[in-house]
């Protein structure tokens, strides 16, 4: 239980973010925990604890430093034996690990001296299996409600019970740990049967000119923004503060997201898959390897948490520097951590660069995306509000305030990358696009988040702005004006590969022209798809 009550005690987890949410945790852990002594003599379950100790050691460290559970890369490191990874979290926390040792020495005593004819009372097997019983008929039946008050559809309220459930198990202990190590499991498997896919692929992409000048180009992937939101666009309220005033910025009006959710989406970003043959993710190389055989050095720099099998932790392996500064989805972690990285990465001696960014933005815990400074509209939601608060109508302002202050604080985080950008007098460019986008009770039936199986406007219209600095304005003449000259025709998601290599001035074999809009072969009359959470093909114009 160690893990269990660090977290709820210093935890910044929404999952015990008030003192009804630490009981209820409380009494999952305990009752998950407990739940082997109705099987298991006391003795036997005694080794259990010491076979596990050193786990509840690097898990407890964990928790001390970050606040928050270990995420599956972590998992990963134990696993996979990152000796330097799991020894620095432990020595972070010294005097805490010693404590937890001499608790450990405490076990090892307790266990010898436990008889093997010891045994618990039936009494209390049956009060431990009521109380697990009871506690997983409550939390299903929590689930459930919630799922319905989202969606309306059985496959949607199964996919969202399930999924409610995973992510409360994933965050306890043990039961988390085995959870993560399974993750880490098929994510080999992924990750091996993606590699084997795509080992002897080349697009045989090559560069255009022979520019000695640095190049530097930048793709910021947000996270659940509509552009409707943001007053670049038209919103009134002023939640571009930066972006409204920054030369050379071109905003793109009617771009939309071939899906509405984060892993389907971006596959349709970095590879040449459609949602008419989405297959492609996997069996062909993402938009960084065509950077790599153009001679670029390639960095993904991330703020969210990624799987060892998830499509970002297949893509972002092959760069040649991959840094992730975040933290759990349920806890605060500001993008601003990505900025001390950026730094970094822009001092190295390179001269051509391809920098994948990716953004928490304002995925939903809204109010957890932005510090305190950034909460100019108010009233917002408080930190520990559940779920089911945040999904209730009549806090409809505080929700819509809270996701404003996540776009405020997106619009500070682009200005400074275009600012450190353009202190490199490079030839350089900053390409941002969201996902997708979020529902906030816009409609009738007032939606809240996003992943709907038929989408709102609200899921797929999203937000493409492009800045481009004076140096490649100059070089690259034509592609700036077509640039320019797009800006209020349909583009979609899948768009992004064949515009980023155009604009990089990069082409291979049977290059597809008309799918960038730096080109003058684009096709602006384009008919535009969506790719659904249940693998239906929907028409989106």
């Amino acid at each position: 239980m160690i893990p269990n009550l660090l977290f709820i005690l210093i935890g910044e987890d929404s999952a015990v973010g008030s003192l009804l949410k630490k009981g209820v945790f409380f009494l999952i852990s305990l009752s998950i925990i407990s739940i082997p002594l109705t099987f298991l003599k006391p003795k036997y379950f005694s080794y259990l604890t010491i076979l596990l100790f050193p786990v509840v050691i690097f898990e407890a460290s964990h928790i001390l430093q970050f606040k928050t559970a270990s995420s599956q890369e972590l998992v990963a490191s134990i696993l996979l034996t990152n000796y330097n990874e799991v020894k620095e979290t432990v020595l972070l926390n010294f005097l805490s690990v010693l404590t937890l040792i001499s608790i450990f020495a405490l076990i090892l005593i307790i266990s010898k001296k436990i008889k093997p004819s010891f045994l618990i009372s039936k009494k209390t097997k049956k009060s431990i299996l009521l109380v697990f019983v009871f506690t997983f008929i409550a939390l299903g039946i929590r689930n459930t409600k919630l799922a319905f008050t989202f969606n309306n559809k059985s496959s949607e309220i199964i996919r969202a019970v399930n999924y409610s459930f995973k992510v409360q198990m994933t965050k306890n202990f043990p039961v988390g740990f085995f959870i993560k190590s399974y993750e880490v499991h098929k994510g080999l498997q992924k990750k091996k049967k993606y590699f084997k896919n795509t080992k002897n692929f080349t697009f045989n992409a090559k560069k255009m000119d022979s520019l000695t000048e640095d190049e530097i180009y930048v793709l910021v992937i947000g996270e659940t923004a509509r552009k409707h939101n943001f007053h670049v666009y038209g919103y009134p309220k002023n939640t571009t503060p930066n972006l409204d005033t920054i030369k050379n910025l071109l905003v793109y009006k009617d771009v939309k997201s071939n899906a509405n959710v984060t892993s389907l989406s971006i596959p349709f970003m970095l590879t040449r898959a459609t949602p008419e043959n989405p297959e492609i993710k996997f069996n062909e190389p993402n938009i960084v390897k065509a950077y790599k055989e153009a001679g670029f050095s390639t960095y993904w720099i991330s703020n969210q948490q990624i799987g060892i099998g998830s499509i970002f932790g297949l893509y972002s392996k092959i760069t040649d520097t991959y840094i992730n500064t975040s933290k759990p989805l349920d806890a605060a972690g500001f993008d601003e951590n990505i900025l001390p990285v950026l730094d970094n990465v822009l001092k190295d001696k390179n001269k051509k660069k391809f920098i994948i960014i990716h953004t928490v933005g304002s995925h939903f815990r809204y109010n957890y995306r932005y510090p305190e400074k950034y909460t100019v509209f108010s009233p917002t939601l408080e930190k520990g509000l559940s779920i089911e608060s945040t999904s209730d109508f009549n806090n409809r302002i505080k929700t819509i305030n809270s996701y404003d202050n996540s776009i405020l604080y997106t619009d500070f985080i682009l200005g400074e990358i275009i600012q450190k950008i353009k202190n490199k007098k490079a030839n350089s460019f900053m390409y941002y696009i969201s996902d997708h986008g979020e529902n906030l009770f816009d409609t009738d039936d007032k939606k809240l988040l996003h992943g709907f199986e038929n989408p709102s406007k609200y899921e797929t219209e999203i937000p493409l702005l492009i800045w481009t600095s004076d140096k490649y304005n100059k070089n690259f003449t034509k592609k700036y004006n077509f640039l320019k000259k797009n800006t209020t025709n349909k583009i979609a998601t899948t768009n992004t590969f064949f515009t980023l290599l155009n604009m990089s001035n990069i082409t291979y074999p049977n290059f597809e022209k008309q799918k960038s809009f730096a080109n003058k072969k684009f096709d602006s009359l384009q008919k535009r798809t969506f790719y659904s959470v249940n693998k239906s093909i929907i028409k989106i114009d």
